[in-house]
C-alpha cells in the first residue's frame, strides 16, 4: 500500500494504506519508528509503527514479519495489545513494513518508574500476573515476545495492562543480528542463554519478567553495568538477588529468574504461582499509572514518556519512596552454586572464660571456718579447677553446632534463604501426590538434629506426582476406559464419537493428549492430564442404492461395498429388463437400513414368449382352441373354411410353425379361398 507523501512527516494529512493518519513521532530509534495515528475509516486512535528501511529490505526480516503478525494479528486478549493491521507501504520512496496497534493512553510501567515512583510488592504481582496471561497466550501460539521490558508493559485508559510490541519485537531482535548489537536499554532485561550467544526461548520471556518486576519494586535492575557486554555478563551463572522483605513474592520470583532456563517457570507455571502468592500478602493499592492522550499541543517527542503534566526525563538514579524497602538480602536457590553467606553470632569463648573467672573468685570468698576444712576446700577448688579446666579446653576445641530448622512446607528458596550462613543446602527432587511443586517435602538431618555448622542439609523438595505411564485404551469400553485413567489420577474427557464398521458401540476407537498429541502408551505424564478418548458409535447406517436395471454381478458388488447383503427372490418376465438383470428391489431404493442389512432382488427372465402352434387339418373351433393354448389371441378368420388351412400371419406377416413371439399376440388364420 502507498502513503501520500507531504513535505513533513509529522503532517497530520499523511496517511498510510490510505487510512491511518500520522500524528506526532512518539520516538524514533535504529530499527523503527513510532507515530500516534488516527485511524479515519473507524475514527478511533491507533499508534503506527514502521520498520527502518534498510531492515526491513532483508528477505529474512520480511519473511519473519509476515509469520510473526500473522499470529499476533489473530490474538485476541485483554492483556495483549491488539494488533489491527500490517504491511507494507511507501515512506519517501522507499518501500517499508508497518503495523498498526491498538491505542493505550495510561502510560507505561516505564513512565511510571522515571517519575520516581516504585510498586509495592502486592501491586508488583498485580502487574506480573496480567503479563504472564499474555506471555501463555503467545507462547502457545509458538510465539515470544524477545522485549518484556517496563517499557513494554503498557496501561490502556481503562488501567488495564497490557503487554505492547507481540510479533513487532520478534522480528526487531530478528532484524538485530545478536543481543550484543542491541541498546542496553534492551539487553539488560535478556535472558542468561541469550546473553550466551543461544536462541531464545519461551522462559526468556519469564526472565525478563522477572528483572523487570524486580526494577518496579526496587527501583534497580539486577546484573546492569556500564556496558550491554558487561551487563550480559554479569548474569550468566548467577543466582537472582531477590529480597525476602518482598514476602511471599520473593521466593515465587527467585524460581521465575533462575539462571538454567529448565529450572524456571513457564509462563502459565508463573502466572499460577503468583496467585497462590497473593492469597499471603495485603490487598494493593491501585497502581499510579501516568496518563497521556494523542494529537496535543503540547505533546512530547522523541523518547520520552506521555504525562499529561508535561514532559518529564528519566532521572539519571532511580528514586525511592519514602517507605523504601531495605537493601535487599540475597534469596537463592541453586544446588550447583554457592549461597550467600548471611551473618549469624557466633558463640562468644570469652564469655566462658569470664564467667569460670566469675566462678572461681565466688569460691575463694567463702570464709574458712578451720585449718583442715580450709585446706581440704582449697584442694577441692584446685580439683574443679584442674576438672573444669580441662573439660573448658575439650568444649572450646568442639566444632560449633546447630540445630536443623523444621522446613517442611517451605518454598525451596525460602528453605534456602533460612539456613544460608549456617548449613549448604542440596536440592533433592522427590515426587509427591500431596505436596505442592517446589516445597520441602523433609530434610536429613531431619528438624531438631543437631548439625555441625558449614555441613550441608539435604532438602527433599517436591517435583509433584510422580509421572504416570499412560495405558493403552484402545478397544476398551467407556467404563473401562475412565477406570483405568481415574486410577492414574488422569482426567478423561470425550471428543465426539465416530462411526466403525469393526468396533462396538461405546467402545474407544482412538485416544490422545490434547497437550502432546505424539504421546503414545508407555510415555510418561503428570497428575490431572487430560487424556481425550473417540468412542465408537458402531456401523454407519447404509442408504440402500438403486440397483434397478443392472446385472446380478453388478448389484452384488455395489451392495458389498456399502456393507449390505444380497438375496435373490423370484424371477419374472419382463419386456423391457434383458434376462438376469434387476428388475426390483426390497428395501427400495434411498432407504436407510443397518449395516450387513439384506437386500432381496427379482431378476428378470427376459419377455414372455411362446411358439405358434400347428394349425393344419383344423377347423375354426380346433384353430380358436390351439391358439388359445399356446398363448395367443386368435384375429381373423378369413376364406372358406370349408376348405383346407393355408397359414397364419402375424401384422400381415405368414409365421411358421414354432415361431416365437409375446405372449397374446393377435394371430390372422386364413384358409382357401
Amino acid at each position: 500500500m502507498t502513503a501520500h507523501d507531504t513535505e513533513s512527516p509529522q503532517s497530520s494529512t499523511r496517511l498510510i494504506a490510505s487510512r491511518y493518519r500520522l500524528g506526532h513521532r512518539l520516538g524514533s530509534g535504529l530499527d523503527a519508528a513510532v507515530f500516534e495515528g488516527f485511524d479515519e475509516h473507524l475514527q478511533r486512535l491507533v499508534v503506527v509503527k514502521l520498520v527502518h528501511p534498510d531492515l526491513g529490505d532483508r528477505d529474512e526480516v520480511r519473511e519473519a514479519f509476515h509469520t510473526a503478525m500473522g499470529i499476533a494479528e489473530r490474538l485476541h486478549h485483554p492483556n495483549i495489545a491488539a494488533v489491527y493491521q500490517s504491511g507494507t507501504t511507501t515512506w519517501n520512496e522507499h518501500e517499508v513494513l508497518f503495523v498498526v496497534t491498538e491505542h493505550l493512553g495510561g502510560g507505561s510501567l516505564r513512565d511510571i518508574l522515571d517519575r520516581g515512583r516504585l510498586l509495592s510488592p502486592s501491586q508488583a504481582l498485580i502487574v506480573g500476573l496480567d503479563a504472564c496471561k499474555a506471555l501463555d497466550v503467545m507462547h502457545r501460539q509458538n510465539l515470544l515476545h524477545h522485549d518484556i521490558r517496563p517499557s513494554t508493559l503498557v496501561f490502556g485508559d481503562d488501567r488495564r495492562l497490557r503487554v505492547v510490541d507481540a510479533g513487532f519485537a520478534e522480528v526487531l531482535a530478528i532484524a538485530a543480528g545478536g543481543i550484543t548489537s542491541r541498546s542496553n536499554d534492551r539487553a539488560k532485561y535478556c535472558s542468561p542463554e541469550q546473553a550466551k550467544g543461544e536462541p531464545a526461548v519461551p522462559r526468556s520471556d519469564v526472565y525478563s519478567l522477572c528483572l523487570t518486576l524486580l526494577e518496579s519494586v526496587t527501583g534497580s535492575v539486577p546484573f546492569e553495568d556500564d556496558s550491554t557486554v558487561a551487563t550480559l555478563a554479569n548474569r550468566v551463572d548467577k543466582l537472582m538477588p531477590v529480597s525476602a522483605d518482598l514476602g511471599a513474592l520473593a521466593a515465587v520470583l527467585e524460581r521465575a529468574g533462575r539462571s538454567n532456563a529448565k529450572d524456571r517457570y513457564t509462563a502459565g507455571e508463573f502466572g499460577r504461582a503468583l496467585v497462590r502468592a497473593a492469597e499471603k500478602l495485603p490487598r494493593p493499592e491501585p497502581i499510579p499509572i501516568i496518563g497521556g492522550s494523542m494529537f496535543d499541543s503540547d505533546r512530547p517527542t522523541g523518547d520520552q514518556p506521555v504525562d499529561t503534566t508535561g514532559p518529564l526525563r528519566r532521572p539519571s538514579a532511580p528514586a525511592r519512596p519514602a517507605a523504601a524497602l531495605p537493601p535487599p538480602v540475597p534469596l537463592v536457590v541453586a544446588p550447583s552454586a554457592p549461597i550467600a553467606p548471611i551473618a549469624t553470632p557466633a558463640f562468644d569463648k570469652t564469655t566462658v572464660h569470664e564467667f569460670a573467672d566469675d566462678a572461681f573468685e565466688a569460691d575463694e570468698a567463702f570464709p574458712e571456718r578451720t585449718r583442715g576444712k580450709g585446706r581440704r576446700w582449697f584442694l577441692a577448688v584446685l580439683l574443679i579447677m584442674a576438672v573444669g579446666g580441662g573439660a573448658l579446653a575439650w568444649y572450646t576445641t568442639q566444632p560449633e553446632t546447630s540445630t536443623v530448622p523444621n522446613l517442611a512446607g517451605l518454598q525451596d528458596g525460602v528453605a534456602l534463604n533460612q539456613i544460608a550462613g549456617t548449613f549448604k543446602g542440596v536440592l533433592v527432587q522427590e515426587s509427591s501426590e500431596v505436596i505442592e511443586v517446589g516445597v520441602v517435602i523433609r530434610t536429613d538431618p531431619p528438624a531438631g538434629a543437631q548439625l555441625e555448622n558449614g555441613k550441608s542439609i539435604t532438602l527433599y523438595v517436591s517435583s509433584g506426582p510422580e509421572p504416570r505411564a499412560l495405558p493403552e485404551l484402545v478397544n476398551l469400553t467407556k467404563e473401562q476406559a475412565a477406570a483405568a485413567l481415574a486410577e492414574l489420577g488422569l482426567v478423561m474427557v470425550e471428543a465426539p464419537p465416530q462411526f466403525s464398521d469393526t468396533v462396538p458401540v461405546n467402545v474407544v476407537l482412538s485416544w490422545s493428549v490434547p497437550d502432546s498429541t505424539t504421546l503414545v502408551a508407555g510415555q510418561t505424564v503428570t497428575k490431572g492430564t487430560i487424556v481425550q478418548v473417540v468412542l465408537s458409535l458402531g456401523p454407519e447406517p447404509r442408504v440402500v442404492p438403486d440397483l434397478t436395471g443392472t446385472a446380478l454381478a453388478v448389484a452384488t458388488t455395489a451392495l458389498e461395498s456399502e456393507t449390505l447383503l444380497i438375496t435373490v427372490g423370484s424371477e419374472e418376465f419382463s419386456d423391457t429388463v434383458p434376462v438376469g438383470h434387476v428388475i426390483s428391489q426390497t428395501p427400495a431404493p434411498g432407504t436407510t437400513v443397518a449395516f450387513n442389512t439384506t437386500v432381496t432382488v427379482v431378476l428378470s427372465k427376459g419377455p414372455d414368449l411362446v411358439a405358434i402352434p400347428s394349425l393344419a387339418g383344423l377347423d375354426p373351433n380346433g384353430v380358436t382352441v390351439a391358439l388359445r393354448d399356446a398363448g395367443f389371441t386368435l384375429g381373423v378368420i378369413d376364406g372358406d373354411t370349408s376348405l383346407p388351412f393355408k397359414n397364419a400371419t402375424v401384422a400381415g406377416v405368414v409365421v411358421s410353425v414354432g415361431q416365437l413371439f409375446p405372449r397374446n399376440t393377435v394371430v390372422d388364420v386364413h384358409y382357401t379361398t
